[in-house]
């Protein structure tokens, strides 16, 4: 999803025809390049270091990103697996009797649950991702600015986008964390359907599976519309006002 979202929002070039045409003629870019090194004067060499600071805050922010989606991640198969495995005995001990059913159906709604707002806030962190890359993009430009001599070796992001942007397609969004954990919160909502109808006294199996079947595919199809609104409806202006906006001032202005 990262990189497919990443290619539609910015037309990402490495040199040649592609790269001049979007900075302009060599004479323009490199003039407004000389510029922008002229206007800065003696403050060069304290923006460089404020861009390379602000880069390395961007990147660590980025980490924290992929490591809160692998921690969310991994305490929910946790709570999955202990809470399968909590069923198991108490499935065994009672004989799959009323007991097992009451204990199933008081477990596996708020195992659901849970792995709702995971999969919600893993949606949250790639969004936070993309828009942490995009501001890392932008400093490279700076980059590419101040130093011309190092377009052969840096990525170069233009304005313009692409005509047509390839957009991820459902298996490519199942591939992702938020993905796995959609596909598995979805059987969990399934199995907690089918154990709805064993306690209700069906005891054919066909009819809690299909049913259980119908309800873990309309699950998982909320799951993969809720992703792709997000990603459609992706701000990288949203998610930097949210992440840097200072409110003002609470303080009584003096009388």
């Amino acid at each position: 999803m990262r990189t497919s979202d990443a290619s539609a929002q910015f037309a990402v070039s490495r040199g040649g025809d592609t790269q001049r045409a979007a900075l302009g003629s060599d004479d323009g870019g490199d003039a407004s390049r000389a510029a922008l090194a002229d206007t800065l004067g003696l403050r060069l060499g304290p923006t460089a270091t404020f861009a390379t600071t602000e880069h390395f805050n961007l990147q660590t922010a980025r980490a924290l990103t992929v490591s809160e989606a692998n921690g969310r991640a991994s305490i929910y198969l946790a709570a999955l697996s202990g809470n399968l495995i909590a069923l198991a005995f108490v499935g065994q001990m009672s004989r799959l009797g009323a007991a097992f059913y009451a204990f199933a159906l008081i477990l596996l709604p708020v195992l659901a649950f849970v792995g709702v707002v995971t999969f919600l806030r893993l949606v949250q962190c790639s969004t936070e991702d993309l828009a942490y890359a995009r501001r890392i993009a932008l400093l490279r430009s700076l980059y590419l600015r101040l130093s011309p001599e190092l377009e052969p070796y840096l990525v170069v992001v233009t304005e313009a986008r692409p005509a047509q942007a390839s957009s991820p397609g459902a298996w490519q969004l199942t591939l992702t964390a938020a993905g796995m954990v959609a596909v598995i919160n979805s059987v969990v909502v399934a199995a907690c359907a089918g154990l709805v109808l064993e306690a209700a006294g069906i005891h054919s199996l066909a009819i809690p599976v299909a049913l259980g079947a119908v309800i873990g595919a309309a699950a998982f199809t909320l799951h993969e519309r809720h992703h792709r609104r997000a990603r459609d409806a992706y701000s990288p202006e949203a998610v930097d006002l949210a992440a840097i906006f200072v409110p003002p001032s609470q303080e009584l202005e003096p009388r």
